[in-house]
């Protein structure tokens, strides 16, 4: 397993074509790996500030993301949300994770969301327009 700063690394971005402008970028993934945590989908909101992901470059930061054994579920999404808003350091960012278990018969749904911005940074006409969890 990688330390913080190496996993940290594995998250590639570029400059944002469009600073001047409020956008949001989503990003869905499907996430496999232990057991207590995943298979989950992650879905990923952000306004970027200077940065923007390079979405194609992600696989190996899931897959070593994949590798850690998680406390709980909220653990991971905590951690995905640290990493995403270190990395990229967006006007506002929202992170989801959820998934679906099933046992005896019963399907049971898991969700954690999670969302930042930066200070004094807002734009409501443009989050309001936005579908929600």
């Amino acid at each position: 397993m990688l330390e913080i700063y190496q996993r940290r690394n594995l998250i590639l971005t570029e400059a944002n074509p469009g600073p001047q402008v409020d956008y949001v970028v989503t990003l869905q993934s499907n996430l496999t790996g232990a057991e207590n945590v995943f298979p989950a989908r992650m879905t990923l909101r952000y306004v970027p500030d200077r940065l923007i992901l390079k979405t194609d470059s992600l696989a190996e930061y899931y897959a070593e993301v994949s590798s850690i054994a998680f406390d709980s579920f909220e653990a991971a999404a905590v951690l995905l949300m640290d990493d995403f808003n270190n990395e990229l350091v967006p006007r506002w960012i929202s992170l989801r994770l959820d998934k679906q278990t099933a046992d005896n018969d019963q399907v049971f749904h898991h969700e954690t969301a999670l969302e930042d911005r930066q200070p004094k940074w807002g734009n409501p006409r443009l989050l309001d327009r936005l579908e929600r969890y």
